[in-house]
C-alpha cells in the first residue's frame, strides 16, 4: 500500500508510522479513534471482520478489562495490519476517553501468513493441562459432556479451569467406576464420555448407588452368557437398538443419556429392575423432560 497520506499526518493520529521495511517493535496507546483510523486506513490487506469476534473481544474487555496477553498489533512493511483487527474494532466501540496500551510490531513481511504455519489452536484442554498437566483428554471430554447435559455454558478457555477443579474429583472417579462395567463401556464405546458424565452427575447428586446398581444389571444383561436379569435392563436394550440405530452420534449420546436418566428414575421404584422401561421416544426429549425426575435434578 502507497499511502496518500503524509508521515506528518500519520503522526499526529497515530503517534507512530505503520509503514516500514525495517523489523522493529515499540508500545504504543491506543483509543478508539486511533483504532478507527488504522482500521480505514492501514487495514486494505486482510481477511474478512467477524461481527461475532468484535462482539466477544468487546464483552471480554468489559467484564475483565483489558489484558496484557503479549498479543501484538502487527503491520506489513507496506503498513498494511496483519494482525488485531477484530481487538482494534472492540476498542474503537469503547470510551473515546479510554486508552490501550498495545505492542506493535512493523515491518512484517507480505508472504508471512501464507509462508509460515499457523499457530495452534488453543482449546479448553490446553488451558486445563497448562495448569494440571497430568489431566488426561478423556477427563477434559466427560467435563464438556457434563456442563452439556446441565445445560449450562459449553466448556472454553474462559470456564475451563474453574469448571475443572469444580468436577475433577467426580470425573476422575467416573471413569475409574465406568471400569467396573465391561459390557456396558464395550456396547456404548462412541459414547463412553456420555455413559461417565452420567456417573459423575450420580456421584455429585447422591445416587451413585442407583447408578451403581442399574449399572451392573445392565453389565449383566449385556453378558452374552447370562440370562436377562431384569424386566428395565431387557427393554431398555431393545428400546435402544430400535431406535438409536439411524440417529448421528451427537444424537445417540443425547438419547442415551435421557434414557439413563429414565432408568435411574424407575431403579429409585424398584432396585432389582423388575419394572418395565415404557416410554416412547418423544418423552425422551429435554422438554417434557426438564420437568420431572433424575433428569431435572441433575439441571439444578
Amino acid at each position: 500500500m502507497k499511502n496518500k497520506f503524509t508521515l506528518e499526518y500519520i503522526d499526529e493520529n497515530l503517534g507512530f508510522n505503520p509503514i516500514s521495511e525495517t523489523y522493529n517493535c515499540f508500545m504504543v496507546s491506543i483509543n478508539a479513534k486511533k483504532a478507527q483510523f488504522i482500521l480505514d486506513y492501514f487495514n486494505n490487506d486482510n481477511r474478512l471482520i467477524s461481527q461475532n469476534q468484535v462482539n466477544k473481544i468487546y464483552r471480554s474487555i468489559q467484564s475483565d478489562n483489558w489484558l496484557f496477553d503479549g498479543s501484538p498489533m502487527t503491520f506489513n512493511i507496506e503498513g498494511n495490519l496483519t494482525e488485531f483487527q477484530h481487538r482494534l474494532k472492540a476498542i474503537a466501540k469503547c470510551n473515546p476517553d479510554r486508552e490501550f496500551i498495545v505492542p506493535v510490531v512493523v515491518g512484517v513481511v507480505k508472504e508471512a501468513f501464507t509462508k509460515t504455519a499457523t499457530n495452534k489452536q488453543r482449546k479448553p484442554i490446553d488451558e486445563i493441562q497448562r495448569k494440571y498437566k497430568k489431566t488426561s483428554t478423556s477427563e477434559v471430554s466427560v467435563l464438556g459432556d457434563i456442563l452439556k447435559r446441565r445445560k449450562k455454558d459449553r466448556l472454553s478457555m474462559q470456564n475451563a479451569i474453574s469448571s475443572y477443579e469444580d468436577w475433577c474429583r467426580n470425573i476422575i472417579s467416573a471413569i475409574a467406576t465406568s471400569g467396573n462395567y465391561e459390557n456396558v463401556t464395550a456396547k456404548f464405546s462412541l459414547q463412553r464420555k456420555t455413559l461417565r458424565a452420567y456417573i459423575a452427575l450420580c456421584e455429585r447428586f447422591n445416587l451413585l448407588e442407583e447408578c451403581q446398581t442399574f449399572l451392573e444389571i445392565l453389565d449383566e444383561e449385556l453378558n452374552p452368557d447370562v440370562s436377562s436379569p431384569s424386566t428395565l435392563t431387557s427393554e431398555f436394550v431393545d428400546f435402544w437398538n430400535y431406535h438409536a440405530v439411524d440417529l448421528s452420534n451427537e444424537k445417540r449420546m443425547d438419547f442415551l443419556y435421557a434414557m439413563l436418566c429414565k432408568a435411574t428414575d424407575l431403579i429409585i421404584l424398584r432396585d432389582d429392575g423388575m419394572i418395565n422401561f415404557n416410554y416412547k421416544a418423544s418423552e425422551l426429549e429435554h422438554v417434557p423432560m426438564e420437568r420431572l425426575g433424575v433428569y431435572r435434578k441433575f439441571l439444578a
